[in-house]
């Protein structure tokens, strides 16, 4: 019985005297990749990146990008042609939050963080409903 006991207490510092160049490669290649990921920065305390939306829409007298601000949770409407800022909406106009924007056509689909989809016409960015055809 102390054979097989020696045997199976014996086994993995065998492996690993065996294994020792690999294991310490393996090592060095996970420290070289947390630096370089920054696995040493404390996660909470990274900001998280803003992504916001942008919309391209145009007729016969108005050229707008429409921007998702998901910093202030705002659409802004600036004039494509100059950049102007043109409109903001948001809380305040009764709008809601707003996360994500998608153009459908005339209208604009208004997406907020919880997915709650608000369409608004275009240009007059006021509130419509949702047809579905």
């Amino acid at each position: 019985m102390s054979t097989l006991s020696n045997t199976v207490e014996s086994s993995p510092a065998r492996y690993l005297r065996r294994h020792r160049g690999a294991m310490a490669v393996l090592l060095l290649v996970g420290a070289c990749l947390a630096m370089l990921t920054g696995g040493d920065r404390d996660r909470a305390a990274s900001p998280r990146p803003i992504v916001n939306s942008l919309v391209h829409w145009q007729d016969g007298r108005h050229d707008w990008l429409l921007v998702a601000d998901r910093g202030t949770h705002e659409l802004v409407v600036y004039d494509a042609t100059t950049g102007a800022p043109l409109q903001r909406l948001g809380r305040d106009d009764g709008l809601g939050s707003v996360d994500a924007i998608a153009a459908l056509g005339d209208r604009l689909l208004v997406q907020d963080a919880r997915g709650q989809p608000t369409l608004l016409g275009l240009p007059s960015l006021r509130a419509g409903t949702l047809a579905l055809r």
